[in-house]
């Protein structure tokens, strides 16, 4: 028997860094989903191998150590590894396990491929167990187990690759979801250029403690941007919501977390008749998004393209975590 589980890519629309201070955020789940295959072993080894990232890594349950596996390997697999971890300390059992992970979500692009790994490889351990969880557990286990990679996640990633669809999130609050009259098309345009989430909060953090009042009101800024955002959603207003994103791209880049390539592909998108584009996620590289008009995406992921940057557009996915098992 194999067990299975899979979850989707999240796109920050509104909020990114803010979010880590009790702001509000605006994040939307897109069609790119993580998939994990998990097989039982009967010792308390286990094996994670990613065909995408051309690794493969074998962790011992009993000691919570590597025992194979390069270090490059090693060090892109222990998140994976901690999902395990973590998941068999919450239910109080465990076993070994071969997991699988294909994904179609690029890595440190600001689109939350570990969250959604991670997500998808707690559902599938724990259906491995005899458990299926409910999207909010899965959402709590996977916070535990990104803090090895992010230092103090927000919670917003694996909130969204757990439940789906589209909110608002603020940290002290939890979520809702937002009902959108707004109809418009997102193209994600990728940098390509890798960069670490957690590096990069720990940057706006120092920021924060140098000159407190002066970046202190960027931080809140943006969550009242989050807030505008919202309401213009709800109301169908795609012109303000585009304005409002240009807002926060200008906000994110005075926290010094944009990047020239970043920059590159917002203008480009903006050139080619998109409503708004900023960064999406924690900047330094990965992606940026573009709001446009129904009809218009193709006409802007080809002004991205020609720009330098590698064009997807991306639809919402109502769908969160799923699991299932196959013979």
């Amino acid at each position: 028997m194999r067990y299975f589980a899979s979850s989707p890519a999240k796109c920050i629309m509104f909020g990114e860094h803010a979010v880590v201070y009790d702001e509000p955020a605006i994040v939307m789940a897109v069609g790119l989903r993580a998939k994990v295959g998990v097989s039982p072993r009967d010792d308390s080894l286990v094996k994670i191998s990613s065909r995408d990232l051309g690794a493969s890594a074998m962790f011992d349950l009993s000691s919570g150590k590597a025992v194979s596996g390069d270090q490059a390997s090693v060090e892109k697999l222990f998140p994976a590894y901690r999902a395990v971890e973590e998941t068999a300390k919450a239910l109080g059992k465990s076993r070994g396990a071969e997991v699988v992970i294909e994904s179609e979500i690029p890595p440190a692009a600001g689109l939350g491929s570990s969250a959604a790994v991670a997500v998808s490889t707690i559902a599938a351990y724990a259906r491995m167990l005899g458990e299926e969880l409910p999207p909010e557990r899965v959402s709590n286990i996977a916070y535990e187990a990104e803090k090895v990679v992010h230092g103090t996640p927000s919670g917003v990633d694996n909130t969204i690759s757990s439940i789906g669809g589209f909110i608002a999130f603020r940290r002290s609050e939890g979520w809702l979801r937002i009902e959108s009259k707004a109809d418009f098309e997102l193209v994600v345009g990728d940098t390509k250029i890798e960069r670490s989430t957690k590096e990069l909060v720990a940057k706006v953090r120092s920021l924060r403690e140098s000159f407190p009042d002066v970046i202190n009101p960027i931080i809140h800024a943006i969550g009242h941007i989050s807030i505008e955002a919202a309401k213009a959603l709800r109301e169908g207003d795609i012109e303000s919501v585009g304005r409002l994103m240009d807002v926060n791209h200008g906000a994110l880049w005075a926290l010094g977390v944009s990047h020239e390539a970043l920059d590159r592909l917002v203008y480009a998108a903006k050139k080619a008749g998109a409503l708004g584009a900023k960064l999406t996620g924690a900047g330094g590289g990965g992606c940026m998004i573009a709001l446009c008009r129904p009809g218009t995406a193709e006409a802007v992921a080809r002004a991205i393209r020609e720009a330098g940057g590698w064009p997807m557009v991306a639809k919402p996915s109502p769908q969160g975590v799923v699991s299932w098992e196959e013979v």
